[in-house]
């Protein structure tokens, strides 16, 4: 499964549009949807994509931290 933050914009009608962009954390409702996906179907291999402003090691250890504890909950 793929995780990866989003940047926010709107669609020409102006409706909210949230685009994949690999340049922010994972917002909380991605990991509930995570944890409630885990729930469903069981363990599976997760992805957390971060490729552009690629953060101090801190933050992105906080990424896998919270990505394991998602797969320990299952």
């Amino acid at each position: 499964m793929h995780l990866g933050g989003h940047d926010g914009d709107q669609d020409e009608t102006g409706a909210p549009l949230l685009i994949d962009s690999h340049g922010k954390a994972v917002v909380d409702p991605v990991w509930a949807l995570l944890d409630y996906t885990l729930a469903k179907s069981g363990p599976k291999p997760l992805l957390i994509e971060w490729d552009n402003d690629v953060p101090e090691w801190d933050v992105l250890s906080a990424e896998l931290i919270r990505a394991e504890g998602a797969l320990v909950l299952v």
